[in-house]
């Protein structure tokens, strides 16, 4: 009788679900289309000229700007990377991001009184939100 060799539980992973393939996907081409646009051909908006982008809430510009960017490409790729091989900080990353954009927008949507975009920007991540809680939710514990 040949003894079997068991993994550790650290190399074992779980295989992973289809829609959590997807969130992992809708990230990545999250980063790429929207994320890395923004470092590399920043357009003028009417409020600012050049590169802005949102820090919790509040406007930045130029340089702080462009380095928001980069830590949304870093944290981006992460969760992506981290949905991808099932890891449980991919979960975690997950519940950060929805809370994190969650408190950014009510800031934003307090400070700055543009109604049009506050609505636009509002369902935009809105939708983005519960597609990537509905897509990882029902999978959450089987991030080890």
């Amino acid at each position: 009788m040949a003894a079997t060799r068991t993994q550790p539980r650290y190399l074992s992973r779980p295989t992973r679900p289809l829609t959590v393939t997807i969130a992992a996907c809708l990230v990545a081409a999250y980063a790429g289309l929207f994320i890395v646009w923004d470092i590399i051909a920043p357009f003028e908006r009417p409020y600012a000229e050049g590169p802005v982008s949102v820090i919790l809430g509040f406007r930045v510009f130029g340089l702080s700007a462009q380095l928001m960017h980069a830590l949304q490409l870093l944290v981006a790729g992460s969760l992506a990377y981290h949905l991808w091989t099932m890891r449980r900080f991919g979960w975690h990353l997950v519940m950060f991001s929805i809370g994190y954009m969650l408190v950014s927008y009510v800031i934003w949507a307090q400070v700055y009184n543009e109604s049009e975009r506050i609505v636009g920007f509002g369902l935009f991540y809105a939708v983005i939100l519960l597609i990537l809680l509905v897509l990882t939710f029902p999978h959450r514990r089987k991030f080890v």
